[in-house]
């Protein structure tokens, strides 16, 4: 079956149509959904997408232009400190004007009163072409025994421990096997406090789960692959390398499903600079 094709100039038409939608509902609490439809992306992939090709994150786009916004009504000289401040979002005259020093230099009493104070400079915080080598593979189907966890990714290791204790128990380590982490949620979406992550162990076709595992398949298909080296606390790097800069040069879309990571050698025997870990995007048929 032949790939969905696409161009950049088609991503770059879609990113605007996403910052149209937030320009214009900039008032109103950011949901993704409708911004990922207004552009026609999926949603699991939209946040890395904008950030890698807008250089700022949907929420920093979002806030920045309510500041720049705040600081026009300031130069009007009539509005209450306190009013621009809830209209730029927030709940006190306090955290407003650490957000807005933050980002011109001054408070906004001094802003209002200076004619000669200028938005902080704004630089592209990722540079727009990947920085590790993105290839592309076709992978069978896999199927695994998995646990779920959902929270904080900082604590998948006790995750890990429980996988592989249980795995040890059913003799699963002594054969030939492999470990992937399914990763369905973005942190740019989904609170901390649900996102999901599932430790999988490869195993046989004739397995049957004991209740302590599930089972699920690794779908079969054609997957763009780059390559982290270091800590998996940096692995989002990645992710935006392969997603947010390589697939739109690509001519190829994502499919809207979770992040594959395929964990090339052992943490426990491995210092974490050498750490190597495959991270898949399956490509849309």
């Amino acid at each position: 079956m032949a790939l969905r094709q696409t161009t950049r100039a088609d991503y770059k038409h879609r990113l605007l149509q996403a910052q149209r939608w937030l320009e214009t509902h900039l008032d109103e609490p950011i949901d993704s959904a409708a911004i990922s439809q207004a552009a026609h992306f999926s949603v699991h992939h939209f946040h890395r997408i904008f950030s890698a090709q807008i250089g700022e994150s949907v929420m920093q786009y979002v806030r920045r232009l309510r500041l720049e916004r705040a600081a026009r009504v300031l130069r009007l000289g009539e509005a209450r400190l306190i009013d621009v401040a809830l209209q730029a979002g927030y709940d006190s005259h306090e955290a407003f004007t650490r957000a807005f020093a933050a980002h011109f230099g001054v408070p906004p009493s001094v802003f209002r009163d200076q004619t000669d104070v200028t938005g902080a400079a704004w630089q592209r915080a990722e540079p727009a072409v990947p920085a590790v080598p993105v290839h592309v593979s076709v992978y069978p189907a896999i199927q695994a025994a998995f646990m779920r966890q959902r929270g904080s990714y900082a604590k998948v290791g006790l995750l890990w421990q429980r996988l592989l204790q249980w795995a040890e128990s059913r003799g699963l380590l002594s054969s030939r096997f492999a470990l992937y982490g399914l990763c369905p949620d973005d942190p740019e979406v989904t609170p901390e406090a649900l996102l999901r992550f599932d430790a999988c162990i490869t195993v046989p076709p004739d397995f049957a789960p004991d209740g302590t595992v599930s089972l699920t398949e690794i779908p079969s298909g054609t997957y763009a692959v780059g390559i982290h080296r270091g800590p998996y606390t940096r692995l989002n790097e990645t992710y935006i390398d392969v997603i947010g800069r390589w697939l739109p040069d690509s001519g190829h879309e994502a499919a809207p499903e979770a992040v594959v990571e395929h964990y090339l050698n052992d943490p426990g025997t491995t210092a974490p600079a050498d750490l190597r870990t495959e991270v898949r995007v399956r490509l849309a048929d």
